[in-house]
């Protein structure tokens, strides 16, 4: 039996293709290996069938892994993750010392699709948490990370925690040492220290390590 390699880009159909053109050439069957499921290509065979005898074994697999201790595991960890997304987000926006009230209004007022609102709540909460700790007598640079993590409860991006620091460097009442700590925690050469020079708040989804 020969065997065909499939190459970087191909989809199965590609691979399918390929591998019956290789067998009807050669006169004999054809074996690959197409995303971890083993393929077998008769002379005259279907790629049609080929294909969907691997979508069908695709599932199977997925759906054996679902079954698994790890899958159940996984899934029983996503429902968990989905519950406490979905109070925060029935739980709306948390108070926090605002100081530039206007500011707030309006990303409060202009962010309400899925995504706006998401930055929105993650900025207060956060805001809320960092409050609470430094009211003991924390001090912003040793539990603004910590804080920063803890306040994820709905799966934020890169993006959206810059988005949030940027918020917060205006509006909160913290946020100039905030937006300053910030700088310096995500720059990766200097910019973070002209950032604080310029007044700008460093965006850590838009950086980038250069050679």
């Amino acid at each position: 039996m020969k065997t065909y390699e499939p190459e970087a880009g191909e989809n199965i159909t590609t691979t399918a293709s390929n591998m019956i053109a290789q067998a009807n050439q050669s006169g004999e069957s054809v074996s690959a290996t197409f995303n971890g499921v083993p393929l077998e290509a008769k002379p005259g065979a279907s790629a049609d069938d080929i294909a969907a005898r691997y979508m069908t074994d695709l599932e199977q697999r997925a759906e054996a892994y679902r079954r698994s201790p790890e899958g159940l595991r996984q899934a029983a960890e996503a429902a968990a993750f989905q519950r406490q997304a979905d109070l925060a987000a029935a739980e709306g926006i948390k108070p926090f010392a605002v100081k530039d009230a206007e500011a707030w209004r309006s990303w409060t007022e202009n962010n309400v699709d899925p995504y706006g609102a998401c930055c929105v709540r993650y900025a207060a909460r956060w805001a809320n948490l960092m409050e609470a700790r430094m009211a003991t007598g924390a001090t912003l640079r040793d539990i603004a990370d910590e804080t920063s993590h803890e306040a994820d409860v709905e799966g934020i991006t890169g993006f959206m925690y810059g988005a949030a620091v940027s918020m917060l460097a205006r509006a909160w009442e913290h946020g100039e040492e905030l937006r300053r700590w910030h700088n310096l925690k995500t720059q990766i050469g200097n910019e973070g220290e002209k950032a604080n020079e310029s007044g700008g708040t460093l965006n850590p989804a838009l950086l980038n390590i250069g050679t």
